[in-house]
């Protein structure tokens, strides 16, 4: 039997693009939005006596599936999602910390990237079983991870599959056990300064500390292509995806209390950021969980400050990650987990 909560998103990585596997991992989400996305044609020949579109003249002629998938950033578990996002995924065991890993993701230098096979159970009004919706061939296009204020760290992941099935069998979900979400209050930010990126074994260090920072967003999109869609695949994309010249932008508001930011703005001054969150749960020896982005460098794109009424003035303030074609990758997102693997 089942309520209307028992949805459920399990995802895993295919052998084969396109090629169902039975999904074994399962993020808690808040929101989905995977969807069948046809493109039907309807013939427009001409016949006397007939006013209306022929039902024997509609065709379809085209088919993709996919949509968005919403989470809460945890401790354990998150490496799939990241994975799949950025391409590149280590996990190394962290040196004196018995049972802790950190894992370390950068974007692709190669194609293509990795599908999947995602599937939802939906259940059906009245406690009847859940219904599976399995989605072959997906593809992370791009991810937009967001740490408001007060709030819990999100990440919301796009997807572009090659077709949806209603036929494989629906699996059970199973769940990951422990683990902490990150949260506002466990994050610091430093901007600018001398920083020194993650390696495989730790975090990244260095830098300003900003302490008028509110809020933080940033998105990563791997601009695949939308081609693949030839004579053959029956209106289906016949090869993965690849990846264009990705593109990662940000956003931060701050109270303004210096000229610092207002004035790297104007000089187009090239800035490091890293955004940390450390829990206060001691795993291992003295090691705790994180999670860290860091950027190498990134240029501003406004705003002035303006006044606001006798209210405390704020900057919204966007940015662009650059590659600044030095050592290393121009984006990095560090977890520092017990999870062992990916």
């Amino acid at each position: 039997m089942t309520t209307q909560l028992d949805c459920s998103v399990g995802l895993k990585k295919e052998t084969t693009y396109g090629t169902a596997v039975t999904v074994d991992r399962f993020p808690e989400f808040i929101d989905e939005s995977f969807a069948w996305n046809p493109s039907f044609v309807q013939g427009a020949g001409m016949r006397v006596g007939s006013r209306l579109a022929r039902s024997a003249r509609r065709v379809l002629a085209k088919q993709s599936a996919g949509g968005d998938l919403n989470v809460e950033l945890v401790s354990k578990g998150l490496g799939v999602l990241l994975e799949a996002l950025f391409g590149n995924g280590v996990s190394t065991a962290v040196p004196g910390q018995a049972g802790v890993f950190q894992q370390l993701y950068t974007p692709t230098t190669t194609d293509p990237l990795n599908s999947y096979t995602i599937q939802k159970g939906i259940p059906t009004l009245g406690g009847g079983a859940a219904t599976a919706m399995t989605f072959l061939g997906a593809v992370c296009t791009s991810g937009e991870f967001s740490a408001s204020n007060a709030d819990i760290v999100k990440l919301k992941t796009t997807w572009d599959a090659k077709e949806v099935k209603t036929d494989v069998g629906y699996a059970a979900p199973s769940y990951v056990a422990g683990g902490e979400l990150f949260h506002f209050a466990e994050g610091a930010i430093t901007i600018g300064g001398s920083q020194t990126p993650p390696t495989a074994t730790a975090l990244a260090t260095g830098g300003t500390v900003a302490a008028t920072i509110e809020d933080f967003s940033v998105s990563f999109d791997n601009k695949i292509d939308d081609g693949g869609f030839t004579f053959g695949g029956s209106g289906k994309r016949n090869r993965k995806p690849v990846v264009g010249l990705a593109d990662a932008k940000g956003k931060v508001t701050a109270e303004y209390s210096d000229t610092i930011l207002r004035d790297a703005y104007l000089n187009q001054t090239a800035l490091g950021l890293t955004l940390t969150f450390l829990s206060t749960t001691t795993i291992g020896t003295s090691a705790k969980y994180a999670l860290q982005f860091h950027f190498p460098e990134i240029r501003l794109e406004g705003e002035l400050p303006k006044s606001a009424g006798g209210s405390v003035v704020k900057q919204s303030i966007d940015f662009t990650v650059l590659d600044g074609l030095v050592a290393g990758s121009p984006v990095y997102v560090a977890l520092v987990t017990t999870d062992a693997t990916i």
